[in-house]
């Protein structure tokens, strides 16, 4: 093939599509502005426990992400729902006691989102994703494309961007400029957890479970609107994590630790205060997440998949890529591996054709 591609973002689209090209016999180099590989998918380990600060869940309705979780041999278990479960409607009434469904279970993996994203970068060649790369500028000229960083220019025939578009056209130039209509829609694309808070706190035991609750919480009231058990017992890892409503970003850290205390200890009681640390990540503050163009209330998933997001710009030289592009389950992991093999595929058939 002897065909050079430079793809931005070492999420898992940008991973698994170098992965893919690679199989194909394209030089691949993968620029990644963060300081690990990836991106929305982010495991923190605080002291023997893991917890998902990013993306954590899938089910049976996610068949390509299955398909690489089978084809990579990365383990997963069912997410703990067994027990009582806590309802909050107003803040004047006690939580509600309820049983949820199990219908269709939810799954998560083994030994954390990340070790997907370690099986596939392992598979790489040597070389080949350069961390702390912030990819600045795109020219695209007649013959070849170029993908400025903060440290060096690199040429390639095609360059693919896995970044959310919203993000895309607040951190980098194109030259030629990219079309008004993408622009625009770029803006009214919804970056899925760009306005959530992820909270997790670990504890020595999982002391829900003696109680006989699930850890399972939803909430109209906040501060925490979803939390759950996220305990691996094989592991002794324990904890319980979820989401901040988003008026809780007017409030500082400490604050909202303080509100996040009384909404558990009012479903769990003092146990709930004895936890070993307290992590959140902002990701309306993330540095190479947020978008200081993406327009305001926007509804989840809004124009993800669009058809614009298809098509190749400038003569094949860039593709717009990434989970927020994908027609199916757009802003998931799933939709990351559907975004990966739909940019593949394209441009497998091209230069086959081209040949």
């Amino acid at each position: 093939m002897n065909k050079s591609v430079v793809i931005i973002g070492a999420g898992l689209t940008g991973l698994l599509t170098a992965y893919r090209l690679q199989e194909l016999g394209y030089s691949i180099t993968v620029v990644e502005a963060r300081d690990r590989i990836g991106g929305r998918i982010h495991t923190l380990e605080s002291g023997n426990a893991k917890v998902e600060m990013g993306a954590t869940w899938f089910n049976e309705s996610h068949y390509h992400l299955l398909d690489i979780i089978h084809e990579f041999k990365v383990l997963f278990f069912e997410q703990f729902l067994t027990g009582i479960s806590y309802f909050q409607t107003f803040s004047n009434v006690p939580p509600q006691e309820i049983a949820v469904p199990n219908d269709s279970p939810s799954y998560r993996f083994n030994n954390g989102t990340i070790d997907l994203l370690n099986a596939i970068y392992t598979r790489l060649k040597p070389n080949t994703v350069f961390l702390n790369e912030v990819a600045k500028e795109v020219l695209v000229s007649e013959n070849s494309s170029e993908v400025k960083t903060n440290s060096r220019t690199l040429k390639a025939d095609v360059v693919i961007t896995t970044l959310p578009p919203a993000a895309l056209i607040d951190q980098i130039t194109f030259s030629p400029s990219l079309p008004n209509e993408l622009v625009s829609l770029a803006e009214q694309t919804h970056t899925w957890m760009q306005d959530c808070i992820k909270v997790a706190l670990t504890y020595n035991k999982p002391f829900w479970r003696e109680q006989g609750k699930s850890g399972t919480i939803f909430s109209n009231v906040g501060p925490l609107t979803e939390f759950y058990d996220q305990s691996n017992i094989e592991t002794a890892s324990y904890a319980l994590v979820g989401f901040a409503s988003g008026n809780c970003a007017r409030f500082t850290k400490e604050q909202r630790i303080e509100k996040i205390e009384g909404q558990l200890k009012m479903v769990f009681g003092d146990e709930a205060l004895q936890y070993e640390s307290y992590n959140e990540t902002a990701w309306y503050q993330e540095e190479f997440t947020k978008s200081n163009r993406q327009d305001d209330n926007l509804f989840p998933h809004q124009n993800g998949g669009h058809s614009l997001y298809q098509e190749p710009l400038f003569d094949n030289k860039l593709f717009i890529s990434g989970s927020e592009t994908s027609k199916h389950h757009s802003g998931y992991m799933e939709g990351a591996i559907f975004a990966t093999e739909s940019v593949v595929a394209k441009l497998k058939s091209l230069h086959i054709t081209q040949s």
